[in-house]
């Protein structure tokens, strides 16, 4: 839950004022008269032959735990902090403004036994709120919680003295469940990530596993932290369907990193 506060989204409300045509969906997920266990699995849930991998927090889980989400002030924090640049441009002095990051990783994550993808899904509170403000200046109804759920690569902040490839071996262990050796996390590229006000550098890497790679208990991200993630597989054979179905929320990343395992195994 974001700090400090002036405007209330009450999740639960919004979850059951829009998308009527999901009622039954949202009221049984959001009423606390309906226990989660009884919800059977939505195929909205689980599109283009998703598959929930054992580990992680599943959506209906986490969707039952969200309260209400306000903004305000950022006040102090670990993550980000907002900068003036100034320069000059044909002799005017020029303002841009900036948010300074960590630099982070991402992991492309190859199941060979599956022979898909493994990706988290999670909760991102700032989709929610910026899907809140085009619902209402669109004036159509709220979006509900649910579609706030993105679809990611394996990743995590570079906030450590540790080499990236440690880092990213450390990140599949922690989120997807499944141990790697640092030296197998091969790397793939690096770009500069949201050019027009951060510029912070994205690592990304690729590494394969299977069945006997995988580590009872572990993954969903560090719950403490706030994370709660549904690890999942998407069948290579379906990518391109995925990617394009706007109704899913997806990261830059894991288009890119989608779409490279497609093209590697096509050509090889």
């Amino acid at each position: 839950m974001l700090q400090g506060g002036s405007r209330l989204l009450d999740l639960r409300s919004a979850s059951l004022h829009c998308l009527h045509h999901r009622a039954s969906i949202a009221t049984r997920v959001h009423r606390a008269s309906t226990p989660v266990h009884t919800m059977p699995d939505a195929e909205v849930f689980y599109k283009h032959g998703l598959k929930p991998v054992t580990g992680g927090k599943t959506m209906k889980s986490t969707l039952e735990r969200l309260g209400a989400i306000r903004t305000g002030d950022i006040g102090k924090s670990n993550f980000v902090k907002p900068l003036g640049i100034y320069y000059e441009l044909d002799g005017k002095e020029r303002k841009w403004d900036m948010v300074v990051t960590h630099p982070s990783v991402g992991i492309v994550v190859y199941h060979r036994d599956l022979k898909a993808l493994l990706i988290v899904r999670q909760f991102r509170p700032p989709v929610y709120v910026a899907l809140q403000r085009e619902a209402e200046e669109a004036g159509l109804p709220p979006p509900g919680p649910e579609a706030a759920f993105t679809y990611e690569l394996c990743a995590g902040l570079v906030d450590k003295s540790s080499s990236l490839q440690q880092i990213a071996a450390e990140e599949v262990l922690e989120e997807c469940g499944f141990k790697v050796n640092a030296e197998d996390v091969k790397p793939l590229a690096s770009y500069h990530a949201a050019i027009g006000f951060s510029g912070s550098r994205h690592h990304m890497f690729t590494v394969e596993v299977d069945d006997s790679m995988q580590v009872r208990g572990s993954g969903g991200g560090l719950q403490d932290s706030g994370e709660s993630i549904e690890i999942l597989s998407l069948p290579l054979e379906n990518v391109d369907a995925f990617i394009a179905d706007d109704s899913m929320a997806k990261s830059p990343g894991f288009m890119y990193g989608a779409l490279y395992w497609k093209t590697k195994t096509a050509i090889s």
